[in-house]
This record gives C-alpha cells, sequence and structure tokens, in this order.
C-alpha cells in the first residue's frame, strides 16, 4: 500500500471540509507528522493520469487553499504508506523551507492568448525562422510584454514560461503573491493589459503554488535554496 500525497500543509484551515473522495475513491485524509500535515490517501497504485483524474486531484489540493502555509504535489507522488515519517525526515529542511518560502502566498498566472490571424502570421514565420535560429521572431515581443508585467507587478518570485505548442496562448508568467496584495497585484499589471496590441493579457487565479515550490518527490539534495526573482531570458517554471 502507498500514501498518495496531494500537499504538505502548516495548520488545516479552519474551515476545512473534508471532499468525498480521492484518487482511486480513497478517503482523503489529513496526517500530522511531527510539525507538519500530510494531505493523502491510502491507496495500492495509482490511476493513469486522465482529465478526470488530474482534475480530481487538483480539486483537493484547493480544499486547502486557505491553509497558512501549502506546498502541493504534482500528480502521481507516492511513498510506501510505512515510510512516510522517514521520507519527511530525510526532508525536513526543504520542507521547512518550502513552507516559509509560500507562506500566507498564493499562485496567479497571466496568459498571453492571441488575438487575431495577425499574431498566427507571426507564430508561422516564428516556426519557420526556427529551422534557421534559435530565437524565434515574435519571442522579444513576448519577453517585452512579460517584462512590463514583471516591472508592474513589483513582486520579487515571478517566473515567464513562452508556449511550445499550438492553441491561443502564447506564453505565461507565474507570480507569487501575498494574499493581503492580490487586489493590488491586479490593479498594478492593469495597464499594461489595457495597452497590450494583439494579445490578450489575462490573469488567472488564485492557484496552489505548483510553480515556487522543490520537486520533494525526488530525493532530497545536499542543498536547498528558496525560490528567488526569475530572469526572463533563460529561466522558466510551471
Amino acid at each position: 500500500m502507498n500514501h498518495y500525497l496531494y500537499a504538505l500543509v502548516d495548520r488545516m484551515p479552519a474551515a476545512w471540509q473534508r471532499p468525498s473522495g480521492g484518487i482511486g475513491g480513497a478517503a482523503v485524509v489529513p496526517q500530522r507528522v511531527d510539525d507538519v500535515v500530510v494531505l493523502g490517501s491510502v491507496i495500492e497504485s495509482v490511476p493513469a493520469a486522465t482529465p478526470r483524474t488530474l482534475a480530481l486531484h487538483h480539486d483537493v489540493v484547493g480544499s486547502v487553499m486557505d491553509a497558512a502555509a501549502l506546498v502541493p504535489f504534482h500528480y502521481g507522488a507516492t511513498v510506501p504508506l510505512a515510510a512516510l515519517p522517514d521520507w519527511l525526515a530525510a526532508r525536513r529542511a526543504e520542507v521547512a523551507a518550502a513552507l516559509a518560502a509560500v507562506r500566507d502566498c498564493v499562485e496567479m498566472s497571466v496568459k498571453l492568448l492571441r488575438l487575431d490571424c495577425a499574431i498566427d502570421q507571426q507564430l508561422a514565420r516564428s516556426r519557420r525562422a526556427e529551422q534557421r535560429s534559435d530565437s524565434a521572431p515574435d519571442e522579444p515581443a513576448l519577453r517585452a510584454l512579460a517584462g512590463a508585467l514583471v516591472e508592474r507587478a513589483a513582486l520579487p518570485q515571478w517566473g515567464y514560461r513562452p508556449s511550445g505548442s499550438g492553441g491561443n496562448v502564447v506564453g505565461s508568467v507565474a507570480f507569487l503573491v501575498p494574499r493581503p496584495d492580490l487586489t493590488g497585484f491586479l490593479s498594478r499589471i492593469a495597464p499594461v493589459a489595457s495597452r497590450a496590441v494583439g494579445v490578450a493579457v489575462v490573469p488567472t487565479g488564485p492557484w496552489p503554488p505548483y510553480s515556487f515550490v522543490p520537486p520533494l518527490e525526488r530525493a532530497p539534495s545536499a542543498r536547498v535554496a528558496a525560490p528567488s526573482g526569475l530572469d526572463p531570458a533563460d529561466r522558466r517554471v510551471g
């Protein structure tokens, strides 16, 4: 049997309501291990990742969005049932740093969406140019727009990710936003959104801070740094 991991939580929300069921129909159980609450389910094996199972996972994580500090896991993270205390003990430093880094914060994602066929033509030229160059012609413009959002947001924790696939999303910027600053954040980036040409700037969230926590499901590292400000030219998160 395995302990399926949804999130690590510092102090469960007072108004938390247990979801009706978790992955594989298993009960969702908050289990305190030392000073951390592990939100998980006991299952034999992880079902295949499908839109339904992914949505179920995110719904369970979302049920503790009001926690003082929340470190979410991506879909499929498990630990052998009897090994959970030792697993956490081996990652004590990483867990403490991750919880401290996201305390009283949420993630906001600002999507950059194509608006018209002019953008389609730019992307088509970009795909052709990629065969001759490492940098797409429209990439500087997208980075400039992302940079303007970052400048206006005035937050130290952020990351830009250009889209590498089709569809209308051409990029996104993730921000780690203190809860009391959510309204201020939206008002600060609003002028950039209103002046963007050919691209819609669409804030979404708040979300659990998936982009700003270390991959704790991997083996513990000797040295772990808290998330830091990201350079838009070479750092991507999400």
